[in-house]
Formats: structure tokens, C-alpha cells, sequence
């Protein structure tokens, strides 16, 4: 008698196509850090603007057999602005494909784990110097990341939930003015979370200091 096969749920997975190395090498530590198997980050280097970034990771999304997909970017990074990125959200859903923002810039939501802006940075640099006080060697270029900051989503990881807090009130206290909030990376971590579910960071307890007493 042949045995009967257990119908199983195929397992979901999730793709971040970024539009800088920086914000590759970012996600890729978290990748690493939570033991995210089932997503995937690729740095897209090809790409003409937003658009043609769209409609590449669309054709991934097909080719991969992907469940979902995020295209990552900063204003600054590809030049658009909050009309321009509005004008796509139509094309974007039409290909399935979501959008993950930070205006200007990926370093943003590092400094949302820290405070909130008292009103709009449009200056990447400023953002970077308030970094800096932090993280005394902190430069927004994606060599940082492949150095001293290589452990950064790991440093950021314990006010994960503060900067969600953080970036819902600077949403609030800035997208009436720009016509788009300022981030929107917390949509796309709670896509992260159900796709792959709860981070395991056993093996970085060190680095996370849970293994000190009453941590």
C-alpha cells in the first residue's frame, strides 16, 4: 500500500531589492542576525530610475517564485521627491511589488532607534552628524557598514520597537507637509515578521547583552 503524503503549506519567502549597497549590506546583517532563511537581498545596481527599479523587481518576483517582494530606496539616493514616488505607487501594486522608503536616506531609521526629529531633515548630512554622537566613527556610505559598522543592526536591534514608536510620531509630525510620510520601513518589518517569523538571536547574545543579568 503506498503511504500517503503529508500535504504541506509551501513555506512563504520574502525578496529586498535595494537601491543602494548600503542599504544591501544593512538588511543583509539582519538577514544574518535573525536567521531571516527565507529572505533574500540583492543590491540592484542596473536600474535607470524608480520605474525601471519596479518593474526589475517585478520580473524577479516571477523568476523566483517569490511570495513578496520590497524595492528599498532614499529619496536622496535616487533623486525623486514625495509627488514622484506617489505617481509609482500605482505601477508598483500593478506589478506586485512594495515600496519601502526613508527620506531622505537609509540613516534615518537608524537615528528613529535613537530619537525623533523635532521636524523634516531633508540634509542626509545632518542625520549623519546626530549618527555620529552615537557611533563617534559613523559615515552613511556603505563602507561603514562593511567595518566598524558591520554589527550595526545588532547595536540597534534592543530599541527595535522604540523605533517604530519614533518613526510613527515623525510620520505623523512630517507627511502632512511633504505628502508622503518620511519612512515607511516598518510596513515592510512587519512583512519580514510574518513571513519569516520571530528573529532568533540566540547566538548573539553576547553582542546583544542577554546574557547579563536581568537583561
Amino acid at each position: 500500500m503506498a503511504r500517503k503524503r503529508i500535504s504541506q503549506q509551501p513555506r512563504q519567502t520574502i525578496l529586498l531589492v535595494t537601491a543602494s549597497e548600503a542599504e544591501a549590506l544593512y538588511f543583509s546583517q539582519m538577514r544574518k542576525d535573525c536567521r531571516y532563511s527565507n529572505m533574500t537581498v540583492v543590491w540592484e545596481q542596473g536600474y535607470k530610475d524608480l520605474s525601471n527599479l519596479i518593474t526589475i523587481a517585478s520580473k524577479m518576483r516571477n523568476s523566483g517564485n517569490f511570495s513578496c517582494v520590497w524595492v528599498v530606496f532614499g529619496f536622496a539616493d535616487l533623486g525623486v521627491k514625495p509627488e514622484q514616488v506617489s505617481e509609482l505607487l500605482g505601477l508598483a501594486e500593478q506589478k506586485k511589488v512594495k515600496l519601502a522608503w526613508n527620506n531622505p536616506s537609509l540613516p534615518l531609521w537608524y537615528l528613529l532607534h535613537l530619537q525623533v526629529p523635532k521636524g523634516f531633515v531633508q540634509d542626509p548630512k545632518m542625520i549623519e552628524s546626530a549618527l555620529a554622537k552615537q557611533f563617534p566613527s559613523f559615515t552613511s556610505d556603505a563602507s561603514y557598514l562593511l567595518g566598524e559598522g558591520m554589527n550595526l543592526h545588532l547595536r540597534l536591534y534592543s530599541a527595535k520597537s522604540k523605533a517604530a514608536v519614533n518613526a510613527s510620531a515623525y510620520n505623523s509630525l512630517v507627511a502632512g507637509k511633504q505628502g508622503l510620510p518620511p519612512t515607511n520601513i516598518v510596513a515592510m518589518l512587519n512583512d519580514i515578521t510574518d513571513i519569516c517569523g520571530l528573529a532568533d538571536l540566540t547566538h548573539n547574545q553576547k553582542q546583544l547583552g542577554l546574557n547579563k543579568k536581568n537583561g
